[in-house]
């Protein structure tokens, strides 16, 4: 007796059946692909995505066969889990940059959204093993809000209530936005911050004070100087009357007018300990809000959504991902009309009737030429 099981395509879209013998289960179990290799094989050579939001949306991956699916959020709780894989907006995707579209999402039904998403190879061990046995879950812009805060991937709902909706409001008048997914170096983050980070803030600090004490006794010599020659007498004293003279024809200034300059530069040190300083405790900042985020400590990397929390404005979101982690995988939606989204099928039907209604015109033709 053998039975056989379905599992879902990979990284060009194509199903796999696993055929598994009874008779042979001693022996062997055999898993084969159309384009070869084990179900295992495929799965590390692609990053597997699941669509989980919004509910009922209609989700398609262009060039990628049997890429089209319904969005759907999956029991009370609304969990992740494989319940029927035929119900779930789940790809395995090979890395590259894929174009997608989705269409009667929450607020912007009867419209088509397009986006791209970019799946990037794993390359370190923390990254490749999270790709083999774990998904990118990924919640596309709509109406529809996030209600909990997202476990994984990371995302503290406190940061990013309201965000979705000026997102979603930004993306009907035609902007474009950007999540980015990676795998957080927890190890080395906490190291970051509680050593490293730590370390530099109290060595600006020293800096600091010792910026201090060279700003104090300068403003002594300044106040000195500046008294000596505000009582100046050029016309009693000959000393004074040099001095004066000096500055008249070749500009030499005064002793405290040279002092005032050095008080100029230490401030403009002072400015610059002071920007660094609080650069620092933003970087702590950070990534304190990352690490605040793991409700499981016990963890060397973790999926994480780049929010505003975690990164600094005008600053390009895959790099500053890249500095906390290995970027996984990037989703832009949004932009600029496309038009292909669905169009496949419906040239395939025109071209069929047409076709059809050609046959139909040249068939008596035919039938005269075949009877000549």
């Amino acid at each position: 007796m053998s039975g056989a099981t379905d599992y879902h395509g990979f990284a060009d879209g194509r199903r796999v059946r696993c055929v598994f013998s009874a008779a042979l289960s001693l022996l062997i179990a055999g898993c084969a692909t159309t384009t070869g290799g084990s179900y295992h094989e495929n799965l590390s050579l692609s990053v597997q995505v699941q669509f989980y939001a919004p509910d009922g949306a209609t989700v398609v991956i262009r060039d990628a066969e049997n890429a089209e699916a319904v969005i759907r959020t999956a029991g009370p709780l609304a969990d992740r889990l494989e319940h029927d894989f035929e119900d779930f907006a789940v790809f395995d995707l090979a890395p590259g940059t894929y174009e997608f579209a989705y269409a009667d999402a929450p607020g912007a039904e009867g419209a088509t959204i397009y986006g791209e998403l970019e799946i990037r190879e794993p390359g370190d061990e923390r990254t490749r093993r999270f790709a083999a046995h774990a998904f990118v879950p990924i919640r596309l812009a709509s109406a529809m809000g996030q209600e909990a805060e997202h476990l994984l991937p990371s995302r503290d709902l406190s940061y990013t209530q309201g965000l979705e909706d000026r997102e979603f409001a930004h993306l009907k008048q035609g902007d474009l936005f950007e999540q980015v997914y990676f795998i957080a170096d927890l190890e080395r983050l906490q190291q970051e911050h509680d050593v490293h980070l730590f370390q530099a803030v109290n060595d600006v600090d020293r800096e600091l004070a010792v910026l201090d004490d060279r700003e104090e006794y300068l403003d002594i010599r300044y106040e000195d100087a500046r008294r000596r020659s505000s009582f100046r007498n050029p016309d009693v004293n000959v000393a004074d009357r040099v001095a004066h003279q000096r500055f008249d024809r070749w500009g030499i200034e005064e002793p405290y007018v040279k002092i005032s300059r050095k008080r100029q530069a230490l401030q403009r040190e002072r400015e610059s300990l002071m920007l660094e300083r609080r650069n620092l405790e933003a970087q702590r900042d950070r990534r304190n809000a990352l690490l605040r985020s793991m409700k499981i400590v016990h963890r060397a990397g973790a999926l994480v959504l780049a929010t505003p929390d975690l990164k600094l404005p005008f600053r390009d979101s895959v790099e500053q991902a890249s500095e906390l982690g290995e970027v996984l995988a990037v989703v832009r939606i949004g932009g600029r009309h496309q038009y292909w989204a669905w169009a496949p099928q419906a040239d395939a039907a025109e071209d069929a009737e047409e076709n059809t209604a050609s046959e139909t015109t040249h068939q008596p033709a035919a039938h005269a030429a075949t009877q000549r």
